[in-house]
């Protein structure tokens, strides 16, 4: 066989090799779209079903009757029977959608029909997978649908090598714990995310009915520092006060990053007491921390600290300074706390003034 037969049966492969992975790319795109299109029409389907069959039988009950036992006609459940698993996930997924959506009343018709048609069970299977994707979907299935499961069963996640399962773990462990709703604190090791104080946030604004939690000693005593930066923004938000004082002693921590955020949560905290400390340690601060100081007394409010937000207005060359008191003095300012004569300015003082007084 000559060299220029070899290179023409190589070629010959090359483009048959070409030509059939072409046809199986557009095999599997094909397929993908066909299975896509079959669960968004199946989906809608199973929307129509919830809205017009489902959900009036629920409606029409006294909600305020809780030993009240809702039924759905057997033709319904039948129907629902024969659905296969892929049905359920949709079913799973189109009541998680409509919840998102409700509050109140409506949310708790949405879990109800979830546990009528058993689909919790679907859920809670998949947290005893051994596959972790499988087990962080489930346990965001419960957090989402409000079905409560037991501390133990969530804490094993915890101490999980896959981030993404501690996280879902923690959301759902804050979500149902009635004693302590933050205790999963104590065994972090990693750093917390911003995701994950998000969610944090997201969950408590959702449940009113949360244990307050006492985050004082986390900030006093845990060694994570996102622990204590997390803490201490919760505290700010729950409005915790009995955390003012272990927050308080970070204001001498050689970190400047977590003695920034301690300022800012004392500010958020409107700790009136801590003026005087605030004010004496500004001038050896990093611009961070001073900018979280006058922060801080642009929420005070009080004349000491107006008089300071002023000075500092007027005797400051820094350019984020300027910025962050004039838009606090602007503030002040338009919302009627401060009538101020500006004496004579610098031009560049006056514009950058002028500029936040004319913000809406």
């Amino acid at each position: 066989m000559s060299a220029e037969t070899i290179f023409i049966t190589i070629i010959q492969c090359i483009i048959a090799l070409s030509l059939l992975g072409t046809f199986v790319s557009y095999t599997i795109i094909a397929t993908k779209r066909h299975k896509e299109a079959r669960n968004r029409k199946r989906q809608a389907q199973l929307n129509q079903l919830i809205v017009d069959k489902i959900l009036p039988q629920f409606i029409k009950e006294d909600l305020s009757e809780a030993v009240s036992e809702p039924l759905i006609d057997r033709k319904i459940l039948d129907e629902l029977a024969l659905m296969d698993k892929t049905d359920r996930q949709l079913m799973i997924d189109t009541l998680i959608h409509l919840r998102w959506h409700v509050a109140g009343a409506n949310a708790f018709i949405l879990h109800r029909v979830y546990v009528l048609l058993e689909l919790n069970q679907d859920s809670l299977q998949k947290i005893k997978s051994r596959r972790w994707q499988v087990n962080v979907q489930g346990l965001h299935e419960l957090t989402l649908m409000d079905y409560a499961i037991s501390d133990i069963d969530i804490l094993r996640f915890n101490l999980s090598d896959v981030s993404e399962l501690r996280s879902a773990a923690r959301s759902a462990f804050m979500r149902f714990s009635k004693n302590e709703p933050f205790r999963f604190f104590d065994e972090i090791r990693d750093p917390l995310s911003i995701w994950e104080l998000v969610g944090f946030f997201r969950i408590l604004d959702q449940s009113k009915d949360t244990v307050k939690s006492n985050f004082a000693n986390w900030i006093r005593y845990s060694r994570n520092k996102t622990v204590v930066i997390c803490c201490m923004k919760l505290a700010a938000h729950e409005q915790s006060i009995e955390a003012i004082d272990s927050i308080e002693g970070l204001l001498n921590v050689n970190d400047h990053a977590l003695r920034s955020h301690a300022i800012n949560a004392l500010g958020h905290l409107r700790a009136l007491h801590t003026q005087d400390h605030l004010i004496k340690m500004y001038p050896n601060q990093p611009i961070d921390c001073q900018c979280e100081i006058l922060f801080a007394l642009g929420i005070f409010r009080t004349p000491g600290a107006i008089q300071f937000l002023k000075e500092q207005f007027l005797v400051t060359y820094d350019f984020e300074i300027e910025n962050n008191v004039a838009g606090i003095l602007a503030r002040l300012m338009r919302g009627g706390q401060l009538n101020w004569t500006v004496p004579q300015l610098q031009e560049r003082k006056q514009r950058i003034l002028n500029y936040y007084l004319q913000e809406q």
